[in-house]
This record gives structure tokens, C-alpha cells and sequence, in this order.
């Protein structure tokens, strides 16, 4: 019968722990457990060693204590267990992470500080993940992982919001493609993930889109707040993936989307054709008119374009000829430049509207945006300003719902 040894002095866990660790008598399969100050380390010891007689000890049945839960960092120590390599007391092993099937993103920095790379210096980096991804049953609950990837923060000045900081750590990222014109065959062979959130399943390929977790909680009050929009438009401005559009969809509305990037432009209609929605796209060089839209039979319309095309494209279209419900202005860190684009648009309109104006600001300045909304909006009624997510101290992503009246 194995022996566990007892102490009552924390700082004599981690020297006990090495020592059995180094002598291979450490029973891996159960954790250090801690009762009151009582701390209890399992070993596969039959009988005391000399070296060990300073501790207490007691004999354990192997099926009194739970076995040892599987985590990252217990794949992780076993892996370099492996390769005969103890843990550097620096490195830091990740606690967060997303799962984009067949996609796992890691935070930023991530694998990259200098602990990691001296230990990559020492092991085959395709080893060591492909060992993490062994175990993702046990530590991320699936088994649709192939990819893994570190996070890096986008480009804030990049109207079209491609993740060109993302760094692929494991799997076939797909070749290098164009950015601005990509051919169908680009988009077969590039590498796509997915995520299904509200029971809406988005798609894009992150080396050429971005995609921000944080905004579930708007989406969600979207589908929550703004139901049964069956026989109203929604116009959004900035439509990406679809990631506030199908929100709007699943509740009931068509779309008028504008969006720049290619890319995204691709993962949203590959969401639409998921969900056997009916869609059109189409490109700056194309013709549009009134006539033309009153024929076509869709759920979304997609331009490829600047929304700076907006009045253009609906120049056609006559006075109080669309029920606009709802405008999503989703620009980070600002929507200004579509500000009177919108306002301009209530021509168009049948009814009020109520616009969902994104931007990044300082909570000391939550008043001055409301007036600059106040200045540009002359019949606009600020309804709700919603705290989404903060991306530094103090500075929040918020959106302003403002009911545009005719």
C-alpha cells in the first residue's frame, strides 16, 4: 500500500514535490490535496526513505482521492516529463483561450515571452502541440481542434479590419492569398473556422478577418430587445461576417449591408448559405436601381463597397420607400465618417429609425458624444447608451441607440 506524506508547512510543499519528482516517486495520477493547513502529497512509495523520515506519512488506498483532473498544464508538464525537462519556474502557462472549431486561439503573447522560447529551443514545436492537441478532449471538452493560433491586436487605422497580427502556431494556414482580390480559388483553399453563438453560426478565415468574442453581448441584446422585425430593413454600414447582421435576420428583418473586405464579405455569405438564407452581392462595378431591387426575391443584400456608395446606390429609390427599422453603425474606435450618411437616409425612410451608433470612448467624454450625436442627428432622440466591453482603462466600447425621427 502506497505511502502520502503530510505536512503542515506550505513552504515545504514545493521542495517535497521536486525531490519526488526527481526521483521519479511522485504519483502524477493524484493532486496535492489541502485540508485546513494540512497539506498531503501522494507518492508511490511503499515504505518511508530515509531521506523523507523529517515528514509525516500515512498509507492511502489508491481509490481514496480522486484521480488527478487533466489540464493544460498537467499535459504540458508531461509532455517535458517526456523529454526529461522540468518546468522553468518562470514560464507561464496560458489560463485563457477561445475555440473557433477546428481552431484554438491563444491570448496575446502567448508561447512568445522568453521562457517559451528557450524551451522551443529545445523541443520540436510541432511535438509539443501536437501533444497539447492529443488531450483536447480533456482540456477543451472537443475533439474538432487541428489549428492553433495567438491572438494579436488589429490595426486600428485598418477600415477593414483584417487580423494581420494573427500568428499561426500549428496546422496548414492555407497559402499566402491577396487581400484586396481574392479569386474563388483563395477562398477554397484558405483555412476557415467557425463559432456558433446565440445558436447563429458565423464563419471567417482569420488570417484575412477578424473576430471579436466581446461583442456577444450586443449581439445578444439585438435578439433580445429588437424581436419581430418581420417586413422592416435593416441597413448595415459595416456589415463584416454578418456579425450584428444575422442577429437582425434571425429576428425577422431583410438586409442592405455595405462592407469593403473581400474576405468578409465571403465568411458572411458562407453563414447565409448555412442558415438557407437567400442573398445577393454586389460589386462596386455593378448596376443597381429601384426596379432591379423591387425584383429581387432575397433575405440580404450585400454590397461590396465603400458605404460611401450608399446615397448613390439609392439615389433611385423614392422618398418614404423603405421601412428602415434599424441602422448598425459598427466601426471601431469610430463610426463619424457615416454619421450624416445616415442622417441622410431618413429621406428614404417610412418610418423612425432607430440607429446603433458603435464608438470607443473615454467614460469622462460620454456626454460630449451624446451631443455630438445631438448636433449631427437634429431629430434624433438618444433612447440608451450600452457599455459593451472595455479595451483600457476607462475607455469603453459603447453603443448609442438614437431613434431617428421622420
Amino acid at each position: 500500500m502506497p505511502i502520502k506524506l503530510i505536512t503542515y508547512d506550505s513552504r515545504s510543499v514545493k521542495p517535497i514535490k521536486q525531490y519526488l519528482e526527481q526521483n521519479n516517486l511522485l504519483n502524477k495520477s493524484y493532486k496535492i490535496q489541502k485540508h485546513d493547513d494540512r497539506f498531503e502529497i501522494f507518492t508511490n512509495l511503499s515504505e518511508i526513505t530515509e531521506e523523507l523520515t523529517k515528514y509525516e506519512y500515512e498509507m492511502y488506498l489508491q481509490q481514496e482521492t480522486k484521480l488527478q483532473e487533466i489540464t493544460l498544464d498537467s499535459v504540458i508538464k508531461d509532455f517535458l516529463d517526456l523529454k526529461h525537462i522540468s518546468i522553468p519556474d518562470s514560464l507561464t502557462i496560458p489560463k485563457r483561450w477561445s475555440i473557433y472549431p477546428p481552431m484554438i486561439l491563444f491570448n496575446t503573447n502567448t508561447f512568445e515571452a522568453k521562457p517559451w522560447q528557450e524551451l522551443f529551443n529545445n523541443i520540436s514545436r510541432e511535438e509539443f502541440f501536437k501533444f497539447i492537441l492529443s488531450h483536447q478532449q480533456d482540456i477543451f471538452g472537443t475533439h474538432e481542434l487541428t489549428h492553433i493560433a495567438v491572438n494579436k491586436p488589429i490595426i486600428e487605422t485598418d477600415i477593414m479590419r483584417r487580423p494581420f497580427n494573427v500568428l499561426p502556431l500549428y496546422g496548414d494556414f492555407g497559402p499566402i492569398a491577396k487581400f484586396d482580390n481574392p479569386t474563388e480559388t483563395d477562398f477554397n483553399y484558405a483555412f476557415w473556422c467557425h463559432v456558433i453563438q446565440n445558436g447563429i453560426y458565423q464563419t471567417w478565415a482569420p488570417k484575412y478577418t477578424m473576430f471579436s468574442r466581446g461583442n456577444i453581448k450586443e449581439k445578444k441584446r439585438i435578439l433580445e430587445n429588437y424581436k419581430n422585425l418581420n417586413n422592416t430593413i435593416v441597413v448595415d454600414f459595416y456589415c463584416g461576417i454578418g456579425y450584428f447582421s444575422l442577429s437582425y435576420l434571425k429576428n425577422g428583418a431583410k438586409l442592405l449591408c455595405w462592407e469593403l473586405n473581400p474576405w468578409s464579405v465571403e465568411g458572411f455569405t458562407r453563414a447565409l448559405k448555412h442558415a438557407d438564407y437567400r442573398y445577393v452581392v454586389i460589386r462596386e462595378a455593378d448596376k443597381f436601381s429601384y426596379e432591379e431591387y423591387l425584383e429581387l426575391n432575397v433575405d440580404a443584400i450585400i454590397f461590396l463597397e465603400s458605404n460611401e456608395n450608399i446615397p448613390k446606390r439609392l439615389s433611385s429609390f423614392p422618398e418614404n420607400s423603405l421601412p428602415i427599422s434599424h441602422m448598425n453603425l459598427g466601426l471601431l474606435p469610430s463610426s463619424k465618417l457615416s454619421w450624416n450618411i445616415a442622417d441622410q437616409l431618413k429621406e428614404k425612410c417610412s418610418m423612425s429609425t432607430t440607429l446603433h451608433i458603435h464608438e470607443n470612448v473615454h467614460i469622462d467624454q460620454f456626454v460630449e458624444i451624446k451631443n455630438e450625436i445631438k448636433q449631427t442627428f437634429e431629430k434624433g432622440e438618444i433612447l440608451h447608451l450600452e457599455k459593451v466591453k472595455t479595451f483600457a482603462p476607462d475607455v469603453w466600447h459603447v453603443v448609442i441607440d438614437v431613434k431617428n425621427k421622420k
